[in-house]
């Protein structure tokens, strides 16, 4: 009884030296390897302008009731702040009046309700 006692302890152990020689290795960089790879294959917009073809080719991951939230919303994000400047520059081409800007509260989200 107790040599399986001494037994079950022993595998215990070294299944704990195991784990722990694991998470070092697993923490170490070592040259030669390449960076972990995520979950998440989507990738953002690019840098600079966004064009119709951009946004056409946008893809998002799929989370468990729908997509990622937190890259829509970036990407929403960005793209509203595109089209905010790109309608300053077209009213400030033509002479006019800038148009109104986003507020940060979403106050307009409502008038589209």
């Amino acid at each position: 009884m107790i040599g399986a006692v001494i037994i079950v302890g022993v595998v215990a152990g070294v299944v704990a030296l195991g784990a722990v020689l694991a998470w070092a290795v697993a923490r170490r960089d070592l040259p030669g390897t390449p960076e972990a790879v995520g979950t998440q294959s989507a990738q953002g917009l690019p840098a600079g302008p966004v064009g119709p073809g951009e946004v056409r080719s946008l893809r998002f991951d799929q989370a468990l009731r729908g997509y990622r939230m937190e890259q829509v919303d970036g990407t929403l994000e960005r793209l509203a702040l595109e089209l905010t400047e790109r309608d300053a520059e077209i009213a400030r081409l033509r002479g006019e009046e800038g148009p109104p800007t986003i507020d940060d509260d979403r106050g307009s989200d409502a008038a589209h309700r």
